[in-house]
């Protein structure tokens, strides 16, 4: 076997455990999700503020790692995975709004959260405009 060869399917084997790893990993945060959820309900004040907030948060991780799991699996087939990367970071954008915490120095986090889901959001909409006016190549 030539080492070009040996180096692609040691890729490959690396590709698929890190594929793998997401998807337990996607699987332990749902558990995490359940068990949170279940904590909310116990404690008092049901469903406070703060209890919906770490939920969400959660929810929203297991979303990132799920896209994720999209982008290795895209890699291994070798296609395209610059969109979903895009989708990926928005998801972590948001996720980053959604748990805002004004601490010191408010204004500057969210004009830095502001321009970055600004320019994720305008270069994930201009790929897939690019993609949709592209010529399909048989």
């Amino acid at each position: 076997m030539k080492p070009s060869q040996l180096l692609d399917r040691a890729t490959l084997y690396i590709e698929g455990a890190v594929a793998g790893l997401l998807v337990i990993l996607a699987a332990l945060g749902v558990v995490d999700i359940v068990i949170k959820m279940y904590e909310v309900t116990l404690a008092e004040g049901f469903m406070t503020p703060e209890g919906i907030t770490r939920t969400i948060d959660t929810v929203l991780v297991v979303f990132i790692v799920i896209e994720l799991i999209r982008i290795a699996v895209a890699y291994m087939q070798h296609k395209n995975v610059v969109g979903t990367v895009l989708e990926a970071g928005l998801v972590a954008v948001v996720r980053k709004l959604v748990i805002f915490e004004s601490t010191e120095k408010v204004l500057e986090k969210a004009g830095a959260l502001a321009v970055l889901i600004l320019a994720v959001g305008i270069t994930w909409y201009l790929l897939r405009r690019t993609e949709k006016d592209a010529p399909d190549v048989a």
